[in-house]
This record gives C-alpha cells, sequence and structure tokens, in this order.
C-alpha cells in the first residue's frame, strides 16, 4: 500500500535526508523538446556523471525522452537540492547556448519522489526503463539509445552508474532481461498516473518514518542558499580571509608545492557553491578541468584527516 498521509503544502513538499533515494523527473516548458541532437543527450549524460564524481550521487537508472527525463538516484550527502540545481540549471544554459536563445527550459522545479528502496528500487528502474516503449518511442527497452537499459546489457558501462547494486538482486543479465520484460505492476503504474502525486513510494510506516528523519527542504535559489558565494572572487576572499593569507596567494602556482588556500577556494567553489569547473578553470588559471578535480579530490582527503580543515569549510 502506498501512504496516503494528507500534506498540507503548498508546492510539492521536497525531502531531503543522507541516504535518501529519489525518482526526479522533468518536463519541458509546455511540453516542448528538452533533447533535440546527440550532442543535447550526451551534455545531459556528462552532468550526471559531474554530480557522481562532485557529490557522491549514486545514478541507479536515467531516460532522456524528447520533451523530459527521469532519472533514479541515491543522495548519501542529503542535498538533492543542491544536485538537481545544478543538473537543470546548467543543461539549461548549454542548450540555451547552442541555440542562441534565453530563457526557462523546464516547465518549473523539477519533481521528486522519495523511494522507499527496500521494496520499489528494483520497480523503479524498470519502470523509468520502459518509459519509451509505454510513450511508442521503441519497440523494446533496450533498442532505445538515451535510457540507461542498454547498459545493463554491455560488458562494459560507465563507472558513475550504479549498475552493480541492481544487478546483484539477479542470477545475471539476462535475468535483468526477464524482469523488465514482465512490464510494471499495476499498482505501480496507478500511482504515477495520479493527478496529484504524492511525495513518498512506500508505505504509511516509511512516510512516517521518511518524515521522522528528513529535512524539508524550502528549495531558496543558489543565492539564498550560499549568499556567502555570488561569485568566485567572493569564494577567494572568504578562503583567504579565513586562511589569513593575501587574496593574490589563491593564485600562484609552484611546482612541487601544494597550494592549500587556493585548494580549499577550489573545493568550497565547485562542491559548496556550485560553480562550474570551467568557470573555476578560468578563474584560477588551469589550463585543464582535470586540475581543478584533482585539486577538489585532495581536499576531501585532507578534510577527513584535519580537524582544522574541517572548521574552515564549516
Amino acid at each position: 500500500m502506498f501512504a496516503t498521509l494528507p500534506l498540507a503544502v503548498a508546492r510539492p513538499l521536497r525531502i531531503e535526508f543522507p541516504g535518501a533515494y529519489y525518482h526526479v523527473m522533468n518536463r519541458g516548458l509546455e511540453r516542448r523538446r528538452t533533447f533535440v541532437t546527440s550532442d543535447d543527450h550526451r551534455t545531459f549524460l556528462e552532468l550526471l556523471a559531474d554530480v557522481v564524481q562532485r557529490w557522491q550521487v549514486k545514478v541507479f537508472a536515467y531516460c532522456c525522452m524528447p520533451n523530459h527525463y527521469h532519472i533514479l538516484l541515491q543522495t548519501p550527502l542529503g542535498n538533492l537540492s543542491r544536485v538537481m540545481r545544478h543538473i537543470d540549471g546548467v543543461y539549461t544554459q548549454r542548450f540555451n547556448r547552442a541555440r542562441q536563445r534565453d530563457g526557462p527550459l523546464f516547465r518549473g522545479r523539477y519533481k521528486s519522489i522519495l523511494v522507499d528502496a527496500e521494496a520499489y528500487l528494483l520497480q523503479v528502474v524498470r519502470y523509468i526503463h520502459l518509459n519509451p516503449v509505454k510513450a511508442r518511442h521503441a519497440d523494446d527497452p533496450s533498442a532505445y539509445v538515451w535510457s540507461s537499459h542498454r547498459l545493463y546489457r554491455a560488458r562494459v558501462a560507465p563507472t558513475w552508474l550504479a549498475r552493480g547494486i541492481v544487478l546483484a538482486h539477479f542470477a545475471n543479465a539476462q535475468a535483468f532481461e526477464v524482469f523488465v520484460a514482465e512490464g510494471n505492476e499495476r499498482s505501480l503504474e496507478a500511482f504515477y498516473q495520479r493527478k496529484r502525486w504524492t511525495p513518498f513510494l512506500g508505505d504509511r510506516a516509511f512516510t512516517i518514518w521518511a518524515l521522522a528523519k528528513a529535512k524539508l527542504s524550502t528549495e531558496h535559489p543558489r543565492a539564498q542558499k550560499t549568499p556567502q558565494y555570488p561569485s568566485l572572487a567572493a569564494v577567494a576572499d572568504r578562503i583567504s580571509e579565513r586562511m589569513g593569507v593575501e587574496p593574490g596567494r589563491l593564485f600562484l602556482s609552484q611546482r612541487g608545492v601544494r597550494n592549500i588556500p587556493r585548494d580549499l577556494a577550489i573545493y568550497v567553489a565547485g562542491r559548496v557553491a556550485g560553480f562550474a569547473y570551467s568557470e573555476i578553470c578560468d578563474y584560477f588559471g588551469f589550463n585543464w578541468k582535470s586540475a581543478v578535480s584533482q585539486a577538489a579530490t585532495r581536499v576531501a582527503r585532507l578534510l577527513a584527516q584535519s580537524p582544522k580543515l574541517q572548521k574552515v569549510i564549516a
């Protein structure tokens, strides 16, 4: 049985806590196309890989339809709002830039359903993979290029797709294929066909547990979430102040010598304030975006060992 607790809220309830699982989706404004070319699809998949690397997100399934998308993911850090702001925001920027247009691409906030993974993880993967078949874009889920289903059948898949967790429930990939081919359960179809979706895919006990555990997000814009970081310069100023160094120190580079203040600024810019790695690369004078990623990774390791640096970040 799915939860039917009354929720008196004016906008969709956002529930966030570490380790939560979500089925996330968004549709184009006025049902316009959000994926037109193969480059659009590849851009979206690059963003999925990016949030896995930045925020430890686990992506179990995705499907990019012509005018909407579906993702099943887990947020170990309890930061769905930050993750989705990055995916929708950066994708819209790149879509618009490629077409010399501006304005919104999606019809509004993404929809998210908190999933009881113990009961419904596999079912939601199947639902997402069958989306192209249901919409008559393919006769078989494996024939649709822009979903994760074909990657479950492949010998090698992107490391950011957490297919191993799903496939561990089956004897082999063929058994997973059979499971998907069986189709969605009627109760799950009925759940998604409701005019008003509950934000919970689980029973009443799961809903009560989740509400007790959750931080209910008010979904403020980034300017309100991180008001101290309206720009990369603001990040640099704050870190130089906290570390007691001149701002110019953050732009020095010496072979073989680690610049901890600069690395900290890069970490905060990318993983806290959410600036694009390309922007960070340009601001700090790197030649390659991989250098930004490496600096952020170094700080993540240092934070695990240094209470002093943890206080700086906090």
